[in-house]
């Protein structure tokens, strides 16, 4: 029976970059549960490995994982799940879960390298900071404790491949430092966002968009600014102003020009930025996960 207080879980294809998190094997103070969703994936074996052959679709593939092993994801303090093409390895993997057990997170996520392939510029590293408590965690790599994710596991029931993410923070929103980015731990997103969409049935004229509005519709939530309550720096030192913030976002115009397309990436700075100057971080609360 594994010690470790912590379990990733995967749904993984011929092209997955999970023997990454794997190394090194000292290092690593998780598990790891890989569900192919491809029978041409060779079975991983190991200290702490779990393999398992599923097809279908990404979100459905975890609610029948939730469900399926519901003991097992409940013998662990924090169950993250990721995407399949996030380049990391197992030290930094170790490292934030750490940080996530020591802060009691409900939520969270590592924030994502500057020539990573991104929709939210909000997410991206921010130099200075360690973490940055926020009002939102996107899907790509989300960081569960265990008990949170059984109370929003009913959204990965509903049919949406898209738009979960929208969501799972208002239920289980109690505080602002409910939830967090991880700016000491960062991940590389190696494939452009939406590359898996036909896979995830995003097909014949299906947008995620559809999806989007349609969960978004269901909870009656509007679309939230994905923005930062406060950024917590290495010394401990809280900044709560939004104008204190945007100094370390301006850092990010170095993201813009790492991968293409460009316009798309400046689009999502400018946003982000706009969003922190105008806006403050809020979540809206849902009381009822069957809407």
């Amino acid at each position: 029976m594994s010690t470790h207080r912590y379990l990733l879980v995967s749904r993984v294809g011929q092209r997955s970059l999970h023997q990454q998190w794997l190394e090194p094997a000292s290092e690593r103070r998780f598990d790891v549960l890989l569900s192919a969703y491809d029978p041409a994936v060779a079975p991983q074996s190991g200290a702490g490995v779990f393999f398992e052959y599923r097809a279908g679709s990404k979100v459905r593939g975890y609610a029948e994982i939730i469900q399926e092993h519901a003991d097992l994801l409940r013998s662990y303090d924090y169950v993250a799940l990721f995407d399949d093409d996030l380049s990391v390895d197992g030290t930094s993997l170790s490292r934030l879960f750490d940080v996530c057990s020591e802060n009691s997170f409900k939520i969270a996520q590592p924030a994502l390298t500057h020539d990573s392939y991104f929709t939210y510029a909000s997410l991206l590293h921010h130099h200075g900071f360690r973490l940055r408590h926020v009002n939102y965690v996107e899907m790509m790599c989300p960081v569960f404790r265990s008990d949170i994710l059984f109370a929003v596991s009913g959204l990965f029931n509903m049919g949406f491949e898209s738009g979960i993410d929208l969501v799972w923070c208002n239920i289980v929103a109690e505080s602002s430092s409910d939830f967090a980015v991880i700016d000491d731990v960062t991940v590389r997103h190696t494939r452009p966002v939406g590359g898996e969409k036909a896979r995830n049935g995003f097909v014949a004229g299906k947008r995620y968009e559809d999806d989007i509005y349609g969960i978004l519709g269901h909870f009656d939530l509007p679309w939230l600014a994905c923005l930062p309550y406060a950024a917590v720096r290495y010394d401990g030192t809280h900044l709560y102003k939004h104008s204190a913030i945007f100094w370390a976002a301006v850092s990010l115009t170095r993201a813009i020009v790492r991968r293409r397309p460009v316009a798309a990436r400046l689009r999502s700075v400018l946003v982000y930025w706009n969003h922190l100057l105008r806006q403050r971080a809020r979540n809206v609360s849902v009381t009822d996960i069957t809407g």
